[in-house]
């Protein structure tokens, strides 16, 4: 390991001391650092809107928001993501703060393993042309707003309809997502080797709309029927586009990944349990 790009949330309260930590340590064992700007740290500066220069890894410091944001962004680039956990419950980020130099030792030994993470491609077309375009890491949601009624939408999977789910909406996730607001709305969850897209209604107006596991080669088709009614798509939990009657999404797998770094010795399973059971049982 020779060169790291420091990206952090700088909204969290000690985001510049766990930074001056990091830096501290790139410093003695001779690791150059692109260092986020406003963080005052590390070689070299770099701004969120500059291309991401070439280094070995690119660690993240914040929640998974962030480490969902800085994926998104920088998804073009074939660079492992490892996250060090700013915030509460963390699925994307693997290194907690009380173990951060004992974890970059591991990192810089080779005591780790890429993940592999599969991502999605989203285009919004309307009247034929594509108005959006862009790609998730954990979910599309396509949902009405807060005033409006129930939205009517027409799936078709790989040219074969599927339903038409009359509620909330629907979630499309990755088994990455499948922790998110998919399980919040009662989907299942998917270990993240397991090549999927989940599909799940929120809130639907009918008994037999249950949570669908798609083959990730699957290409999703969803059409808008919402007259009259406010509907937004949502990626990640970040980025909106405003839907109107008549749009069709459509989803598919994407060919770029997020290579998320994992230390040996922090499972899926182990992570799982710590998130949601352990955390559950001890509020």
């Amino acid at each position: 390991m020779k060169t790291v790009a420091l990206i952090a949330n700088m909204a969290k309260p000690n985001v510049q001391h766990v930074a001056n930590r990091i830096c501290s340590w790139c410093k003695r064992k001779k690791v150059y650092v692109y260092s986020q700007q406003g963080l005052g740290c590390g070689d070299e500066e770099l701004g969120l809107d500059q291309p991401l220069p070439p280094v070995d890894f690119v660690l993240v410091l914040g929640g998974d928001g962030t480490f969902l944001n800085v994926a998104r962004r920088y998804s073009e680039e074939v660079v492992p993501f490892l996250g060090v956990n700013l915030g509460r419950l963390g699925f994307l980020t693997e290194v907690e703060i009380s173990n951060l130099e004992a974890s970059l030792d591991m990192l810089a030994s080779g005591k780790y393993y890429v993940d592999k993470r599969s991502m999605l491609s989203v285009r919004v077309f309307r009247d034929g042309e594509v108005r959006e375009k862009t790609i998730a890491l954990n979910e599309v949601a396509i949902s009405k707003g807060p005033q409006a009624r129930i939205v009517k939408l027409d799936v078709m999977v790989d040219g074969n309809k599927l339903d038409r789910y009359r509620g909330d909406g629907i979630i499309l996730s990755t088994p990455t997502g499948s922790t998110g607001y998919s399980l919040s709305a009662g989907g299942p969850i998917i270990a993240p080797n397991v090549p999927t897209i989940i599909l799940t209604p929120v809130c639907p107006h009918t008994l037999h709309a249950r949570p669908v596991v798609l083959s990730l080669n699957s290409r999703i088709t969803v059409d808008v029927d919402a007259a009259q009614t406010e509907i937004v798509l949502t990626v990640d939990g970040q980025h909106s586009f405003p839907l109107l009657h008549n749009d069709r999404i459509e989803v598919a797998n994407s060919r770029h990944q997020t290579l998320l770094v994992r230390l040996h010795g922090n499972s899926f399973f182990e992570i799982l349990r710590r998130n949601l059971m352990d955390y559950s049982r001890n509020g």
